[in-house]
């Protein structure tokens, strides 16, 4: 009589709780995203936003840039998917593509960035080490890319590879956006009631963002920075303002 082997019998809790670990580390690796995001963004106006921060903000903060932080978890569920059903080598192709995507959104933003900060003199001495380190941290990915098979195992390379150039165009995106409102991009948003930041103050107050209970302005003309714990705050764009 030929006996067969036995399969171990998996629980739903077993299943459950392997799900849940994969949720937990999708979202710290969005979390990590978003304080790259978040870090970048507030060193142009040489202020340590993060004793302000929320678990919440650094996923929240920086939704508008949907291909650095909203996709990750769907990236990484496609991938988890496809090694379970097609192998490695399937997963190596696609994060070859996404260093490749996230390469080209880099490189647009570090351009953005930079011609930002030669627009003007003056800057905060970490703004130039912010740059740098993004930029080592792109070509870091990019060296891992193609010589993964001289320094480590591929798919390990290839997956950190991903790890930097996410973080890197993270870095950019941030960058970019905050050096933009920083020298005054045309999308701002100005404090309509501005006597809650100046009273009789005749400049203009730009948005920058919301954490908690506090919300942070910036003056136009002397940079200064407003932080208001206001509930009822009215803003208007620039755009409309200009035209008014």
């Amino acid at each position: 009589m030929r006996l067969r082997p036995q399969r171990k019998k998996i629980m739903p809790l077993e299943i459950g709780l392997d799900k849940l670990g994969i949720g937990i580390v999708l979202y710290a690796y969005a979390v990590l995203l978003g304080a790259c995001y978040i870090f970048s963004f507030w060193r142009p106006f040489g202020f340590n936003i993060f004793p302000y921060l929320g678990l919440q903000d650094y996923i929240s903060t920086p939704l508008n840039r949907v291909v650095v932080i909203v996709a990750v978890p769907v990236v990484v569920a496609a991938i988890y998917v496809m090694v379970q059903e097609r192998g490695r080598d399937s997963i190596r192709n696609v994060m070859r593509v996404l260093v490749l995507l996230y390469a080209i959104s880099f490189a647009v933003d570090f351009y953005k960035g930079v011609s930002a900060y030669l627009a003007l003199d003056f800057h905060f001495e970490n703004e130039t080490s912010l740059l740098v380190i993004a930029f080592v941290m792109f070509v870091g990915g990019i060296v891992l890319s193609i010589y993964r098979a001289r320094l480590l195992p591929e798919f390990t390379a290839q997956f950190c590879a991903l790890v930097l150039a996410q973080s890197a165009a993270s870095m950019a995106a941030g960058y970019s956006d905050g050096k933009g409102l920083y020298n005054g991009a045309l999308q701002v948003h100005f404090l309509e009631n501005k006597d809650l930041c100046e009273q009789g103050g005749i400049r203009d107050w730009v948005f920058l963002g919301a954490f908690g209970d506090r919300t942070f302005f910036m003056n136009t003309i002397d940079k200064r920075l407003c932080v208001t714990d206001e509930k009822k705050i009215r803003l208007i764009s620039r755009q409309v303002r200009e035209q008014l």
